[in-house]
């Protein structure tokens, strides 16, 4: 009689914990492209889980339930016996292809998306062929090293906070990148740690700047990096207001080169490439390009240190070395020699680069430069 007391009871017990305990508002926190309507559908699909103490512990390790496969986290609390609040995180989009709709897809090359809409500072893949595309599986790319690069490359790029706006691979696989108004040509899948490392330091001083970067040989290992500036976006005639064509004009030869040594920032030399001059990293006196040499002859942009072009037959001052490594191991570029020792380009001496006792200039690394040329020995 006892025992069948207990029962009675505790069947009573769970009788009103399913009658009170019942889900009857979900609030979602943290969601972006997708409804609170489809997270909340995803969330209680069934009757176990339109108890609100069932949902609460079933989902008490924030496990991601089949049934919502675009979110990256979510963590459940229960307000009140009919009231769950869920914060939830969407897995971030990577990048994207246009296949007749808008192809997007995360950090493993899993499709989250096909949609007609872009989103801002996620970068258009271009040039790799696909098959057909399927919602929530991988991204089917005709050889999964070439899904390894893609992947690869917008890690480092989203690392470094570069916003590129395409990513385009060439017939021969060959990569260019374009951020803003630069076409940053990294060449094969090579180096690429090495290259988006370098990138980095030369951003900042092309900004506004339009033109070719050459990255496509680039090892880390001092090699030339040249910038070839080329005519940007047409500017528009305001003859009528201040400044009117003639700041138009101004503006379109910088852009094309004309006074792009000139204007390049080269006081902070030690932090990165000086690439905003027209020999890139190889900063060439400006004083070369007073007559416009520099702006007749764009192939002058990929020359080695040596290459910079004379004025009136005078000869360059000093040998200007493509980029070296101090002694903690930072890459400081614009570097010469003056009296004997290895200045940067506000002429301060560089820790650890020497000119050693075969008169090469030598760098922490032990990376060794001919004092002519100032190309790198091998």
């Amino acid at each position: 009689m006892i025992r069948a007391g207990v029962l009675l009871t505790v069947l009573a017990l769970l009788a009103g914990a399913a009658f009170l305990f019942q889900v009857k508002k979900i609030t979602v926190y943290g969601n972006d492209r997708h409804s609170s309507k489809e997270i909340s559908q995803g969330l209680s699909n069934d009757f176990l889980t339109r108890n609100t103490l069932y949902l609460l512990w079933k989902y008490k390790d924030g496990e991601i339930p089949d049934t919502l496969p675009f979110l990256d986290s979510l963590h459940v609390q229960m307000k009140s016996p009919s009231s769950i609040e869920v914060q939830v995180k969407e897995k971030k989009l990577t990048a994207y292809m246009d296949k007749g709709g808008y192809v997007y897809f995360d950090e493993d090359g899993t499709v989250l998306e096909i949609s007609d809409e872009v989103y801002e500072k996620i970068p258009l893949i271009t040039g790799v062929p696909v098959g057909e595309v399927t919602l929530y599986q991988k991204l089917p790319t005709e050889s999964s090293a070439q899904l390894r690069t893609i992947l690869s490359l917008t890690d480092l790029l989203a690392y470094y906070e570069l916003n590129a706006s395409e990513i385009r691979f060439g017939d021969n696989m060959e990569i260019t990148v374009f951020i803003d108004g630069v076409e940053v040509q990294l060449g094969q899948d090579e180096y690429l740690e090495e290259k988006i490392a370098n990138l980095n330091k030369i951003m900042p001083k092309l900004e506004g700047q339009y033109g070719a970067l050459h990255l496509e040989s680039f090892t880390g290992r001092n090699e030339p990096v040249s910038f070839t500036p080329t005519q940007g976006p047409e500017i528009e005639d305001v003859s009528e207001g201040p400044g009117g064509s003639d700041d138009a004009d101004a503006a379109g030869g910088e852009a094309n080169g004309g006074d792009a040594e000139t204007d390049a920032p080269e006081e902070d030399g030690g932090d990165g490439a000086d690439a905003g001059s027209t020999d890139g990293a190889q900063g060439a006196d400006p004083a070369d390009t007073a007559d416009g040499a520099g702006t007749d002859d764009p192939g002058a942009d990929a020359q080695g240190a040596d290459g910079a072009p004379e004025e009136d037959g005078q000869e360059d001052t000093g040998t200007v070395y493509p980029m070296v490594y101090d002694s903690s191991g930072t890459l400081v570029y614009n570097v010469h020699v003056e009296n004997g020792v290895v200045v940067d380009a506000n002429g301060n001496p560089v820790a650890g680069v020497i000119v050693n006792e075969n008169g090469n200039v030598q760098d922490a690394y032990m990376n060794q430069f001919d004092p002519q040329t100032g190309e790198l020995i091998q």
